[in-house]
């Protein structure tokens, strides 16, 4: 069981307690009480923490699995956020989260973002695209990572899925008045938007 200082850092962290450890039940069963650990053993060390001090504890803790499982690298991917957020900030660890090996969502704010954004450079309507996964199309739930190149929401939608089921591509319009973060020498066109301020979206090709 998650306690409550787990609780209270994970919601600094922007990530759902509640949401996070029922995906993770509904994954790995009763294993899912690893992550209360990982949260319990590293907290704010985890800033100076070497990466070889999550294998020591994985091998000294849960010999039983293996270092190369599925559960373990889930495991390692929350280590790896502690150390993202610790070492920078809520937004160091929206931008360089890595959902392909089992991140939680991160559900930035706009206090979270750096000030000097170029939201401004924006039309007052904007035109978004989002390379996703069939399973956040089906939902509907959609995340805060944007772009407005359609050719960069396309590759991530081949490269980043390439492995899994198809990737899709999307299209939604929102006000520029959701948009918290844009960087207009970002390579990637990315722009953040609140969350929830995508409810509908067209399925591209």
């Amino acid at each position: 069981m998650i306690n409550d200082k787990s609780k209270a850092l994970l919601e600094q962290m922007r990530i759902d307690a509640d949401e996070y450890f029922k995906s993770l039940r509904k994954k790995f069963g009763s294993d899912y009480r690893v992550f209360a650990d990982v949260l319990d053993s590293f907290d704010c060390k985890s800033k100076t923490e070497p990466k070889s001090a999550f294998r020591d504890f994985w091998q000294q803790k849960y010999t039983s699995y293996p270092i190369e499982s599925e559960l373990c690298n889930s495991a390692f991917e929350l280590f790896n956020n502690l150390k993202r957020f610790y070492s920078g900030s809520v937004f160091e660890l929206f931008k360089t989260k890595q959902v392909e090996w089992g991140a939680p969502p991160i559900r930035i704010k706009r206090e979270d973002v750096p000030p000097n954004s170029d939201i401004e450079q924006l039309e007052d309507e904007v035109t978004i695209y989002r390379g996703l996964s069939p399973d956040e199309f089906a939902s509907k739930n959609f995340a805060q990572s944007w772009t407005i190149d359609y050719e960069i929401a396309r590759r991530f939608a081949h490269e980043i899925y390439k492995d899994k089921i198809q990737g899709i591509v999307v299209k939604a319009v929102v006000p520029r008045s959701k948009v918290i973060y844009f960087d207009a020498k970002d390579n990637e066109q990315e722009v953040i938007i609140e969350y929830g301020a995508v409810r509908t979206v067209k399925k591209m090709g």
